[in-house]
């Protein structure tokens, strides 16, 4: 019997799997940069970040008035990880396992809602504090989060979200309430983590 070669999505998997660090908190506190970092240095990471973050999650929008779809994007400039001893404090670039091991971040993500027209189409922008808490094995397996963010349209309230987090917090799933936010109270997002 021949092999089969290998898929598009094993080749991605083997990339995903070099370019990313190892997903323990010995490997965090033996090395304080990420092997991306290390193997590529900061310039090129950098640009690896940034592109990565342009990327969007999916996004549902649903009111009274009806389902609509849109995309989210999240950019978190501050972190503090109570879980993990090696450098607590993070800034943009965040390892996974820093942020789901437990940890509190300060976050900026917009977002834009398509297809409903007046007030309940277009960007809002949101800023706020986020904490995650692992459930299972240090939350590479299963991790939760609690957040409060200030939301701004054109005019400004609260929301509160609660997240589970799958797959080294790659995929998960937030849930979002936004009491006031005409044709956005209720938002649910396939969050797509890259850092």
């Amino acid at each position: 019997m021949r092999a089969r070669p290998a898929s598009g999505y094993a080749w991605c998997l083997l990339a995903l799997a070099w370019l990313t660090p190892k997903w323990s908190v010995a490997s965090e506190k033996d090395a304080p940069q990420s092997p991306s970092v290390a193997a590529f240095g900061k310039p090129v990471a950098g640009l690896l970040w940034g592109v990565a973050q342009l990327l969007p999650s999916p996004l549902l929008v649903l009111d009274k008035e009806g389902v609509q779809s849109g995309l989210r994007w999240q950019v978190t400039p501050l972190l503090y990880s109570f879980g993990i001893a090696a450098r607590p404090w993070r800034t943009f670039i965040v390892s996974p396992i820093a942020r789901l091991s437990g940890s509190v971040e300060l976050f900026v993500s917009p977002e834009w809602t398509c297809c409903a027209g007046g007030d309940r189409d277009g960007f809002v922008a949101r800023g706020g504090l986020r904490a995650y808490f692992p459930l299972i094995e240090h939350g590479e397996s299963l991790a939760w989060s609690l957040g409060v963010s200030h939301w701004r349209h054109h005019e400004g309230g609260v929301s509160f979200d609660v997240g589970i987090y799958s797959l080294f917090g790659a995929l998960g799933l937030n849930a979002m309430v936004s009491p006031g936010l005409q044709g956005r109270t209720y938002s649910l997002a396939l969050n797509v983590r890259y850092f």
